[in-house]
Formats: structure tokens, C-alpha cells, sequence
């Protein structure tokens, strides 16, 4: 099938993202947006996210070989209704939702004849939100789950596959069931752990007022995922809950455990637990993570300097080093910091370490 036309209704941090992704990849398809907003609209025309954009949704879709929904997932129901009798023959539907089982079979269900569905979810994501924080590299390297049914049509499946590839994202196929059972382990309770450790910690504030002053970068980086959307998570929570639920269960129980060690100081119970998590969490950058290869890290030290970071990628693109990953890890003000730096193979790993030494930076491969 050839694609000629996308449309992406909602252009928020993942619509956007992906116009600009697919703008950047293939220029000749046209990409159309659907917004509430005409400001937000003129914003992804601007940064060339879109090549025009609407605030009526049936104007957007009647050409479209694609209409990606980017929206929360409550209003993807409305949206497929308002949009169905304007779609073209052989049109297809996709989404980027957080929680897959329920919506696919609703919009499946709402579709007209001789259009097609596929469901998918972009593993990918950040704190900030709206049009102004699209980036075109969101996708790269990132996985992107397909949740394709027994009934979904193969050639439809062909074409989302396709058009998922032209960003960067390595494309992966799930149940809906699957997904909703991972994603509650790995996305959903993280997201609301970090929401609980702040409320928790408010209330400490309460009583003992600056303990946030004093907060540093482990309760930083176990945080940082409480500022996303409040409106987007509480649907995600409840659109998910039977899975999501017994995941709650689970790591109410790891906490009781650590609780019970060190009320009864257990040192043997807390260190086993301990040494247990650091272990397993030793293990995640080695393992592939499901279709990227695992990553071969290196640790470098840089200076507290402007343009550090951007300095050391050069250097390594000129020797033709490819960075899968980069992570800072510890910033020191006045001093510089720490950074995590992923490639994909063994041998581009000790390339690159051999052109930092040589460039005075003080960096090791990680065991």
C-alpha cells in the first residue's frame, strides 16, 4: 500500500513527534493535523510537524490513507465515530495508547466496512507535553508495540509497520492482552509509585519543612515521572486496573518485606532483599529490550563546561561511532558529572572508549 497521506488527530508531544518524524524520513507524505487548538495547529505548521491542519476532524480524514489517533484514550471512541462516515475506502486507523485490551475492541466495533484498525503504543514518552516539545528523535530506537487481533487485515498491519520503521522505532507485535499485562509492571506502576513517594514525602514537608530542599538526585530520578499528566494517568490507571491491581498487590508486599526486615532488625533479610533488587536492576541494560539489542555501556566523566556533551558525540561521529543510548547519571555544580553511554555492539563500544581516552576523558566500559 502506498501512503500518500497521514493524518494525526491530537498534536500533543506524540503527535507531533510523529509528524515530525515522518516529515523528516519521507517529505513527500503529506501529513495533515487535527487539533482543538488552530494555535497548536499553527505551531506544527510552523515547525514543520504538519503540512496543514484543521480543527474539524472531518475536513482532516477524508483524504487520509492513515489517521493516527494521539488524544487520550477516553475520547478515541468519540473521535472513530465522528470520523467514520469520512473515511475513505481501504482507510486505516491506528492509536498510541497507554492500555490497549478495551480500546481495541470498541474501535474495532465502531469502524465502517472496507476500512482497517491496528492498534500500537509507542514505548516512548517524556514529562513535558504539547506540540512545543516534539522532537523528532522520540521514536529512534524505541520500541513500538503493534496489537494486532485475529481479525486484523494483514496488509493494513504491513502498512503501520512500515510507516512505524520510518521513524527510527523498532516495531513489535503483541497481544492486547500481552501488552496491557506488561506495560502494568513496567509503565503503569513506576508511574504511580513516583506519584506516591512525592505525596508521601509532601506530608513530611508538612511536618518538617525544607526536607524538598534537600532533595538530591535519587529522589530527583525516582520522581521525575510524577510531572506527566495527571488527566492522562488517572484514565490509564482505571482503563488498566485489572492488571494494574494485583502489580499494586505485588510491591505492597516487596514493601512490607523491607518493612519487616528493618523493624526487626534483620540484617541478613535486608541485605539479601537489597543485594536481590541490585542485581536483577544490574541485569535490565543487558538484556535485549524487546527488539533492541542489549547495550554495551561505557562510563565517562566530563567537565562542567558548556557544550560538553555535544563535544564528545562529535568526537565520536566523526570516527563513524553510532550512540544508541546516552544517559546523565550524577551532575556535579562547578565540578562536572557523570554519563552513561550506550552503543550497540562490543566492538563500537571499545572503539569509542579508545577515542575518548585519547581525547583526556576518564572513561571505562561497564561490567
Amino acid at each position: 500500500m502506498e501512503i500518500k497521506q497521514v493524518t494525526i488527530v491530537g498534536l500533543g508531544l506524540i503527535g507531533g513527534s510523529l509528524g515530525l518524524a515522518l516529515k523528516k524520513a519521507r517529505p513527500e507524505i503529506k501529513v495533515v493535523g487535527v487539533d482543538l487548538e488552530q494555535q497548536t495547529l499553527d505551531t506544527g505548521v510552523a515547525v514543520q510537524a504538519v503540512d496543514w491542519g484543521t480543527t474539524r476532524l472531518s475536513q482532516g480524514v477524508k483524504e487520509a490513507d492513515v489517521v493516527v489517533l494521539a488524544t487520550l484514550v477516553k475520547a478515541m471512541p468519540g473521535l472513530v465515530q465522528e470520523a467514520a462516515p469520512f473515511l475513505k475506502a481501504g482507510a486505516i486507523i491506528t492509536d498510541v495508547g497507554s492500555t490497549k485490551a478495551k480500546l481495541v475492541k470498541q474501535l474495532s466495533a465502531l469502524l465502517p466496512a472496507g476500512t482497517s484498525y491496528v492498534g500500537g503504543h509507542p514505548m516512548a514518552g517524556a514529562e513535558t507535553r504539547g506540540i512545543e516539545s516534539a522532537d523528532p528523535y522520540l521514536f529512534e530506537n524505541a520500541v513500538y508495540v503493534l496489537t494486532p487481533v485475529p481479525e486484523t487485515d494483514q496488509g493494513a498491519l504491513t502498512a503501520v509497520t512500515e510507516l512505524i520503521r520510518l521513524t527510527g522505532a523498532k516495531v513489535l507485535l503483541l497481544s492486547p492482552e500481552e501488552h496491557d499485562a506488561i506495560v502494568a509492571a513496567v509503565s503503569h506502576l513506576p508511574h504511580l509509585t513516583a506519584a506516591a513517594l512525592v505525596n508521601a514525602v509532601a506530608r513530611r514537608e508538612e511536618e518538617v519543612p525544607g526536607t524538598f530542599q534537600l532533595a538530591a538526585g535519587g529522589f530527583r530520578d525516582a520522581t521525575r515521572i510524577a510531572e506527566s499528566s495527571p488527566e492522562m494517568w488517572q484514565d490509564i490507571f482505571l482503563d488498566n486496573k485489572e492488571t494494574l491491581l494485583p502489580m499494586i498487590r505485588a510491591y505492597r508486599r516487596s514493601l512490607a518485606e523491607l518493612e519487616e526486615a528493618i523493624a526487626g532488625g534483620n540484617r541478613e533479610k535486608l541485605y539479601r532483599l537489597l543485594a536481590g533488587a541490585q542485581e536483577k536492576r544490574r541485569q535490565i541494560p543487558a538484556k535485549q529490550k524487546g527488539l533492541l539489542p542489549g547495550i554495551h555501556e561505557i562510563i565517562v566523566t566530563v567537565p562542567d563546561q558548556p557544550g560538553e556533551i555535544g563535544k564528545l558525540a562529535a568526537l565520536l561521529g566523526i570516527k563513524g561511532i553510532n550512540i544508541m543510548d546516552i544517559e546523565i547519571l550524577r551532575i556535579r555544580e562547578g565540578d562536572g558529572g557523570t554519563i552513561r553511554v550506550g552503543f550497540a555492539t562490543a566492538a563500537e563500544a571499545g572503539q569509542a572508549l579508545k577515542v575518548l581516552q585519547n581525547n583526556d576523558y576518564l572513561a571505562w566500559l561497564k561490567q
